[in-house]
């Protein structure tokens, strides 16, 4: 008796249907497989290196990571991700169940700042040959951040008596920074420098990038006092000038 070939497709089916929900209980495959991706998370990080933390809701027989879509690397757990640049970035964890589906993470994006705030352009008014008693002194400085944006700049200046005062500076416009130093007595020798900070710690101050401001408060007088002495030395210059020029020659 021939048996149709049609007759075994049921029980073929049934049987393959039968073994694949056998195994999926075996390992456990009804349930989908959960990377829960703890760190980095999206933030800003002070250093270059972030750990990479994770969880899983079951037996998994692959893990591996991918930064930045450059590659997927492999790992038996969590590890510590280094050797990160200046900027924004991406991580997503992927990993593989026991029955060989994988599943990913959700993709976290983060960035890293390990560079201080950049200080340039520092000028004062009055500039620093032509400060007099009764001047305050205005500073301003172009202070930026591009990473994780410029969070305080402060001025801090003393006039020599060994105290050191502190003052927030004001962002006025875009990158500037302003603030003023009040006035000293004549003859005081003022000194000041600039510290920026920003949003994840980083600071700096001007003296670490090798630059220091001090300015003499010189007499209120000094000046008109210029202009008398060329007012009258300019007529007796011209005078002898002409009488040089009038004497006999020999």
């Amino acid at each position: 008796m021939r048996i149709k070939t049609s007759h075994l497709v049921l029980p073929i089916i049934a049987i393959t249907i039968y073994a694949a929900i056998a195994n999926m209980h075996t390992y456990g495959c009804w349930t989908p497989l959960t990377i829960t991706l703890l760190s980095p998370v999206n933030t800003t990080y002070s250093m270059n290196s972030v750990p990479l933390t994770f969880t899983v809701n079951r037996e998994t027989s692959w893990i591996g990571y991918c930064v930045d879509d450059q590659g997927t690397v492999t790992i038996a757990g969590n590890i510590t991700l280094s050797g990160f640049l200046d900027g924004e970035h991406t991580v997503i964890v992927y990993g593989n169940d026991t029955c060989g589906i994988m599943s990913a993470s959700e993709m976290v994006h983060f960035a890293v700042d390990t560079t201080p705030p950049n200080i340039t352009d520092i000028s004062q008014e009055p500039p620093a040959s032509n400060v007099m008693p009764e001047d305050e002194v205005t500073v301003t400085a172009t202070v930026t951040d591009y990473v994780s944006n410029v969070m305080q700049v402060t001025l801090n200046y003393t006039n020599g008596n060994g105290t050191w005062s502190k003052v927030d500076m004001v962002n006025s416009n875009g990158d500037k920074w302003n603030a003023t130093i009040p006035a000293f007595p004549l003859g005081t020798n003022v000194t000041y420098i600039l510290k920026a900070e920003d949003a994840v710690g980083n600071g700096i101050t001007t003296e670490e990038m090798g630059y220091t401001y001090k300015y003499p408060v010189i007499p209120e007088f000094s000046t008109k006092v210029m202009l008398s002495l060329f007012m009258l030395t300019t007529p007796l210059a011209v005078l002898l000038y002409k009488k040089g020029k009038n004497a006999p020659s020999n």
